[in-house]
């Protein structure tokens, strides 16, 4: 049985720009979540940031830190929006 690994991924829309593997006990799923919502960050501009760190029920509010999981079979994280990055775990 291998180790396992975080992939983290980015998308700019369908193509590929980054890919990392670290080990997975050097994140909690937490920290994952915080590093995923600091990537998609980047691609902002800061109105919109602050209107990402709203809350839900606010009017201004931003989905673009909002972090889904697959339900699928395979155990992921993914942001929201465009680019948006991915956080799996895989076997080594």
């Amino acid at each position: 049985m291998g180790s396992r690994s975080w992939v983290i991924v980015g998308y700019d829309s369908t193509k590929q720009v980054y890919e990392r593997r670290l080990p997975e006990g050097s994140l909690s799923e937490a920290e994952v979540i915080t590093m995923l919502q600091r990537l998609a960050s980047r691609h902002l501009t800061d109105d919109e940031v602050v209107s990402a760190s709203l809350r839900k029920n606010a009017s201004a509010h931003r989905s673009d830190f909002e972090v889904l999981r697959n339900g699928g079979g395979r155990y992921a994280l993914m942001t929201t929006g465009n680019p948006h990055y991915i956080a799996s775990i895989d076997e080594d």
